[in-house]
């Protein structure tokens, strides 16, 4: 793949996400103006629904009116006939038949006057509601006009694109479009990708090898990213500009965040400071109160009392020790006691006796 057809490619990309982006224009304007017509189309289906019944109505009064009519003539009709009966029979059946039909007209007449009534506030109906339509129709009729010039503008953009790109993608070399859009069809959005001057991929960030990264910077062949599958590109010097103007940014922050950290740090030490010479102060408030109150008594410093736990804790080896010293005197005296008549007996059994001194007995 030449350096023109890299280029080649990026441009059909530029266009091809231009033509995304404009049709998600049109579809966005479409939206609006179904949100703005939105009332006037309820008024307008509330006015034909309205106008609808009423014709309805309408139709059923005419053939009420036709039923009328009929009955009336027939009504005549047999008052004439009433004259020219011969017999009771023949005059009890016309009579039956004029009640019938008398009783029907009027039936007729009550529901003329009921559909008449029923048309009188249809109508009224009607015109409140298509005096809403045409007020909210005014309301609105300006947004939407403008919504649909700018619909008609943007469709127009559109048109342009696809032309311009369809005439641009037949200067392409035909097996190289068919992985362009292969992989555009794929409804990711990007097919074409640079390198990263760390040599990484522009679309999923993974790390290309070193050699594939110098065959992609001076080989001629198309390579495709392992990771997302994009054709990739060297790095331009448009890219290495942002990536530079990118880093920046990041060293910036990380500085700032750094000096932030500093400052919150120089706080904090205050403020332990602040405690600290609080705390000093208040010690020595107390030292020089106390040596105040020893003076005021003649200089003879009070003993501190002991706390009950003190006493106890200090009671305790006292009283081991002298449990321990009644211990070992118990022996002895024992030992005194139980001697002394070993001793009595020896002095009994020498002066009782009467043998005369040897000189072994003398030690000689």
């Amino acid at each position: 793949m030449t350096p023109q057809t890299r280029t080649s490619l990026k441009e059909l990309q530029q266009l091809d996400q231009d033509i995304a982006q404009v049709r998600s224009a049109v579809q966005e304007l479409e939206l609006l103006l179904e949100e703005v017509d939105a009332p006037v189309l309820r008024s307008e289906q509330d006015v034909k629904g309205l106008q609808k019944r009423l014709q309805e109505v309408k139709l059923v009064e005419q053939r009420v009116e036709l039923s009328i009519e009929e009955r009336q003539v027939r009504s005549k009709k047999l008052e004439g006939r009433m004259e020219e009966v011969r017999n009771v029979r023949e005059e009890a059946a016309v009579h039956a038949e004029l009640e019938m039909v008398r009783r029907a007209l009027e039936n007729d007449e009550q529901e003329a006057l009921s559909l008449l009534d029923q048309i009188r506030r249809i109508e009224e109906r009607l015109d409140e509601q298509d005096a809403a339509y045409q007020e909210a129709l005014t309301e609105v009729e300006p947004r939407r006009v403008e919504l649909t010039q700018e619909r008609l503008g943007t469709e127009e953009r559109l048109e342009e694109l696809k032309e311009k790109r369809k005439t641009f993608a037949e200067g392409i070399d035909p097996s190289e479009r068919r992985v362009y859009e292969s992989i555009m069809a794929g409804s990711t959005g990007v097919a074409v990708s640079e390198l990263m001057p760390d040599g990484a991929c522009g679309n999923c960030f993974s790390v290309v090898p070193l050699q594939v990264q110098n065959e992609i910077r001076h080989g001629t062949g198309m390579i495709r990213c392992e990771g997302c599958g994009v054709i990739l590109t060297p790095e331009s010097a448009e890219g290495i500009a942002r990536a530079e103007a990118e880093n920046e940014r990041i060293m910036e922050a990380l500085e700032l965040t750094e000096e932030e950290r500093d400052v919150e740090r120089a706080v904090v030490a205050e403020a332990i400071a602040a405690e600290a010479a609080e705390e000093a102060a208040v010690v020595e408030e107390v030292v020089e109160t106390g040596l105040a109150a020893m003076l005021g008594d003649g200089g003879v410093e009070p003993e501190p009392e002991a706390a009950p736990g003190e006493e106890a804790a200090e009671s305790e080896p006292e009283a081991a020790l002298a449990e321990e010293e009644a211990t070992i005197a118990a022996p002895s005296s024992e030992a005194a006691e139980d001697s002394t008549p070993m001793l009595d007996e020896v002095v009994e059994g020498d002066s009782s006796s009467d043998r005369p001194v040897t000189d072994d007995d003398a030690g000689v």
